[in-house]
């Protein structure tokens, strides 16, 4: 079945939107022992400059991420999660966003990770992401690792 990329304006108030979130939660507490819900609002998605995204597999929501403005030429990744590991549904995802950026004038993009989710340090870094200093609330974090990419 094909995959459909879809913008969701509301995130917050989407019902496939709040199923992944939960799913993603869970795994994250799974890995790391915190949700990373402190993080990232789904609301933030809401303003100027954002957007979050879905990937949607018949009537199934399948993955999501969003960006957020970060500074003015830099948007921050969050919230990105896939239901099924290694069937290219993160690199569809990662790569909308990228898209969106551009569309919206970002230069750069940004993200966090925690260093013991290796499969997603691994991608980060397979998909032309830089290990970058740390940056606003993961400042002094050892457990946290920031990428950084330039959008050409």
């Amino acid at each position: 079945m094909s995959i459909i990329i879809e913008a969701v304006r509301h995130p917050a108030l989407d019902k496939r939107v709040i199923n992944l979130i939960n799913k993603l939660n869970s795994s994250l507490i799974d890995i790391s022992g915190s949700d990373g819900a402190k993080s990232a609002n789904l609301d933030d998605f809401t303003q100027e400059k954002a957007r979050f995204i879905i990937a949607v597999c018949g009537e199934d929501a399948v993955a999501c991420g969003g960006i957020r403005p970060l500074f003015p030429q830099t948007c921050e990744i969050k919230r990105m999660f896939s239901t099924e590991k290694r069937k290219g549904l993160g690199l569809k995802i990662l790569s909308a966003l990228e898209i969106t950026a551009k569309q919206l004038d970002y230069q750069y993009i940004y993200l966090e990770t925690r260093k013991n989710n290796k499969n997603a340090v691994s991608f980060y870094l397979k998909n032309g992401y830089k290990i970058i200093e740390n940056y606003g609330i993961y400042v002094g974090r050892e457990e946290a690792v920031c990428f950084g990419k330039e959008l050409l």
